[in-house]
Formats: structure tokens, C-alpha cells, sequence
């Protein structure tokens, strides 16, 4: 671990370190793609219990096996309060469970998992690490074991006033308090009239860690040791924010006990293609009180729906953090028909049951969906990391392909493998329903009508004159209908259109009470988008 630590210093320019106190081993670590030495090396420390500091600007390194002995303080300077002030986190900010991810060299290097969990955890709250580092299995488990510990310390600090005489502390010092139990890691310290001194609890101090050695030749990739049959949930949504190309094309795979899962695609009569790999598990479940239609553009207080989680925890945020996109999720309305939308606040009514309040609805332009509601039963998944792209191209939009979710390293026969049939791709490709649609009759009986259209690319900059169009070029189906088999179509290269009285006496004959209204955006290349729709009455 010391060499490593310092191969990724020196690859990134930084000569002024001190690695000689870091006693641990890795058997390997991936290197992916440009990245800065700090994201490179911190869950990589804190998987394996190292500690780093700054004293006179020198970088130096220890692992917890190594700190020196704590020094004990036992006088404090009274400053502006108690002697000695100490702070826990949130429980809900504390992992109940991690789950580890590596390479496992037992199985020709394949994505491995390992979790650790406090007991009396029923739904526990849980953490994902995944790192490009090779481990043997039973180490990634013991590693877990430890890194579910010390989280727990972490969210314990402390903060006290020392005499200015104590010019020997420093940041990276293991200090115990007097009549306080634990050790303690100087964390901050400011210089005044008396020294101000941040803490954090350690946890109880690590063993080493075993040197593991160099790996030996890779077998024949070999099978986990336990998988079952995953809930997977193929979803056809629109192109999240900042996606391009079919990236609203998702999926979400859940299983217990977690194993990562291949997840291959055929045509007919075509090979299976691997397409994307589940590396960790969704957060997914089902509703357990059905969610009605709702307003859409306005925050929804009426509407209250529960979700029964398979695994995994909500968390609520501040509207500011839903209004930048937090929370966001999706609800099946009808089989292979979603709707996408937020939530700011939550509530665990029951283990595993949340309730959802404070929506925004119908995100996306996924009002159809909305507008049928979803009863109980539903499927919900949130669209975290946990849902990745399905890493569809152009060919595939629109065409069923039989699809394959298998153990990964087991064959695609395998008894947990779920075979699925589905046509994805056409929410992220189709374009947006217009909005602010509005008609007017003349007294002659001609009819016009005029909307606003959306995008559904780089719609959310505020400084250009129009959201950008998206498609080849701009047009609309427009669908005028009597309910009675009277049917008048008409195509628009701009957001109006008017009817001359002639038209529409020869579509409908005598001008009925009321007729309907549709108008959907169409992509010259992919068809028509969702169609928004009104009534237009005629005054009697």
C-alpha cells in the first residue's frame, strides 16, 4: 500500500510525502482513466485504514495499525463554554451496511461483493464502495467488517481549548480526553490565546492487514457462491438531464444476497450481446398505497404515496436540492409506461415502507403516465446510480429484443438468469408534448390555435431566446376530432395554425358542441412525440 500511495503522488507531481508508517496490502489496483490523486486514494485509505496528514506542508501517511501512542490531555482552557463540547452525527447519516466491491482473483478477476451489516438492522441503511482494487474474497469481508466500524466513528467529533503551552500538538496527534473514553485524531487546530483543538472518535485501532502477495496465474472463472433470482426492471424512459443519445433507456436489478449480474440482449434469432453489468443493487420496490393523478408545474402536497422497498432506504432533501434534480424516480402506470417524477420529504411509516410527500410530477413530459395514476402493487425504482444506462444505439430503438439477466460468470441458462422481451428506447428519441395550448372560433367558423414548445435536450438554460429544437427540423401533427368519426388532420412547420370555416365545415358538417384538440410535436426521423390535448367549445 505504501508503494502504491506513492506511484499515484509521483504520477500526479507531488514529491513531498511520507509513506513509511502505512502498513497494509493490496494484491492490485486498476487505474481506469484520468483522475486526481485525492479521488484516486481516499476510499482506497479508507478501505484500508490509512490516515494522512499535513504538518509543515509535507504529506504524511500512516495506518491505523501504526499511530503512535495517544498522548492524554487532561487540563482544558475554559473557552466561551463546556471544557470539552462533543457532537454525533445524524443516525440517518451513519451506515448500517456496506457493501464492498472488487476484483476477485479467484475468479479471473471478475467483480466481486462483499457487505457487513450491524446487527438488528432490518432495513438497514446502506453504503456502496466500489474500488478497482483486486482482494481475496474472505479479506474484502473482514475489510467490509471494519470499514461498517469505523463509519461510526466518523460521525463523533469533538472540540476543546488547550493551553497555548501545548505547542507540541499537531494534526495527525492520537489524543485521549481526560475522563472520556476512546482515542481521539486531531483533525484541526487554530492558535489564539488558546489553542483550539477538532477531533474526531477513532474507532478501536486495526490489526495489520496480512500481506496478500503477488497474485498467482488467474483460473477458469469460477461461479459466486450463492446468487438468486433478481427482481429486474427494464425501463423505457426520457433522456435524464445532460443525457444524450438513448441514455433514458435504463435498468434496475435488485437480489438478496448481491452478486453483480451480465445483462445481455438478442434480436431475433441474433447471439446474446452483453449490453451493461449490474454492479450494484437499485434501490426498487413497490407501492404500497396507490399514487392518483396530480398537478403538474406545481409541487403536489395532496398526494401521498407509500413505497415498500425490496432493499436499500429514502432520505428526504430541501426543495432547493429537488428543484437540481434530487430524488428523482420512477413509477410504472401501466406495464412498460412510467412516470417520472420527485419527492422532497420522506417518512419510514413501517420497516422498509416509506411514504413520499412533496412531489413534482410528470417529469420528463411523462404526463401520460401520470394522468392513469398507479395502483398499489406499482413498481418504483429510483433512478440513482443503482439504475444505469442500458447503453442502447440508434438500431435498437423501438425493436423487441429478448433480453438476459444472468450471475455474472454464470452461463446465461443458469437457474437465477431472468428472460425478459422488451422495446426500449423511444421515450429518450420522441419529442416532448407542446404546453399552453390555446384556441380561439371566429365568427366566420374558422379555427385557430397556437402552443409553446419544449425540448427535450439542454432545456434548462435560462440565457438563450429558445430552448434548443432538439430534431431535424421543427413540425406537428395536429388532430381535430368531433367523437363522432369526424376527423380533420393537419401538419405545422411553426407552433400555430389556423383552419379556414371551409374545413371545417367539410370535416364536421354543422360545427358540433365540442371538439377535441391534439397536438404533438413529430421527429422526422422517429414519429410523432406525446400528443397534448384540449377541448374547444363552441358557446351556445
Amino acid at each position: 500500500m505504501d508503494a502504491l500511495i506513492a506511484a499515484i503522488l509521483d504520477d500526479h507531481g507531488i514529491g513531498n510525502y511520507d509513506v513509511s508508517g502505512v502498513e497494509a496490502s493490496v494484491a492490485g489496483f486498476v487505474v481506469s482513466g484520468p483522475d486526481t490523486a485525492r479521488r484516486s486514494l481516499e476510499e482506497l485509505m479508507r478501505l484500508t485504514g490509512t490516515l494522512a496528514h499535513a504538518p509543515g506542508g509535507r504529506l504524511v501517511f500512516r495506518s491505523l495499525a501504526r499511530v503512535s501512542p495517544a498522548t492524554a490531555i487532561d487540563a482544558f482552557v475554559d473557552d466561551e463554554g463546556a471544557y470539552v463540547e462533543r457532537r454525533r452525527g445524524e443516525a440517518g447519516e451513519t451506515a448500517e451496511e456496506i457493501s464492498l466491491s472488487f476484483l476477485d482473483p479467484a475468479r479471473a478477476y471478475q467483480p466481486g461483493s462483499a457487505e457487513a451489516a450491524r446487527a438488528g438492522a432490518a432495513h438497514p441503511r446502506k453504503e456502496i464502495v466500489d474500488l478497482p482494487v483486486v482482494l481475496e474474497e474472505g479479506e474484502a469481508r473482514v475489510l467490509a467488517a471494519a470499514m461498517l466500524q469505523e463509519a461510526a466513528g466518523v460521525s463523533e467529533t469533538a472540540r476543546f481549548a488547550v493551553a497555548p503551552s501545548l505547542l507540541g500538538l499537531e494534526t495527525g496527534d492520537v489524543v485521549t480526553l481526560a475522563e472520556r473514553s476512546g482515542e481521539w485524531l486531531v483533525t484541526r487546530i487554530e492558535t489564539g490565546a488558546a489553542r483550539r483543538v477538532e477531533a474526531r472518535r477513532l474507532p478501536p485501532r486495526r490489526r495489520a492487514m496480512p500481506d496478500q502477495g503477488a497474485p498467482g496465474p488467474a483460473p477458469q472463472p469460477g461461479r459466486p457462491g450463492l446468487a438468486s433470482r433478481p427482481v429486474v426492471h427494464l425501463l423505457d424512459l426520457p433522456l435524464p438531464d445532460g443525457g444524450e443519445g438513448i441514455a433514458g433507456a435504463r435498468f434496475a436489478v435488485v437480489a438478496k444476497p448481491w452478486v453483480p449480474y451480465a445483462i445481455t440482449a438478442a434480436g431475433v434469432d441474433g447471439p446474446q450481446e452483453r449490453r451493461a453489468t449490474a454492479t450494484r443493487p437499485a434501490t426498487a420496490g413497490i407501492l404500497s398505497r396507490a399514487l392518483a393523478a396530480g398537478p403538474v408545474g406545481i409541487v403536489d402536497r395532496t398526494n401521498r404515496p407509500r413505497v415498500r422497498l425490496h432493499r436499500g432506504a429514502l432520505a428526504s432533501i430541501s426543495k432547493a436540492a429537488m428543484l437540481d434534480g434530487g430524488n428523482l424516480c420512477a413509477v410504472e402506470c401501466a406495464p412498460g409506461l412510467w412516470e417520472v417524477l420527485q419527492f422532497e420529504t420522506t417518512e419510514e411509516v413501517a420497516p422498509g415502507e416509506f411514504e413520499l410527500r412533496g412531489l413534482l410530477r410528470a417529469q420528463g413530459g411523462t404526463e401520460d403516465a401520470m394522468a392513469l395514476g398507479a395502483e398499489v402493487g406499482a413498481a418504483f425504482v429510483l433512478l440513482d446510480a443503482g439504475a444505469g444506462d442500458l447503453g442502447l444505439t440508434s438500431r435498437d430503438v423501438g425493436r423487441s429484443l429478448s433480453w438476459r439477466i444472468a450471475p455474472l460468470g454464470r452461463p446465461l441458462d443458469d437457474p437465477a438468469t431472468v428472460t425478459l422481451s422488451a422495446a426500449l428506447g423511444s421515450r429518450s428519441v420522441k419529442p416532448l408534448s407542446p404546453v399552453h395550448l390555446r384556441w380561439a372560433l371566429a365568427a366566420d367558423g374558422s379555427l385557430t390555435a397556437a402552443w409553446i414548445r419544449r425540448t427535450r435536450v439542454g432545456g434548462d438554460g435560462w440565457d438563450g431566446i429558445d430552448v434548443p429544437l432538439g430534431e431535424e427540423r421543427e413540425l406537428y401533427r395536429i388532430e381535430i376530432t368531433d367523437g363522432a368519426g369526424g376527423l380533420l388532420v393537419r401538419e405545422a412547420d411553426g407552433p400555430a395554425l389556423v383552419v379556414p370555416a371551409g374545413e371545417v365545415a367539410a370535416a364536421f358538417g354543422t360545427m358540433p358542441a365540442a371538439l377535441t384538440l391534439s397536438v404533438a410535436q413529430v421527429s422526422p426521423q422517429w414519429g410523432a412525440g406525446t400528443a397534448r390535448s384540449t377541448v374547444i367549445s363552441r358557446l351556445i
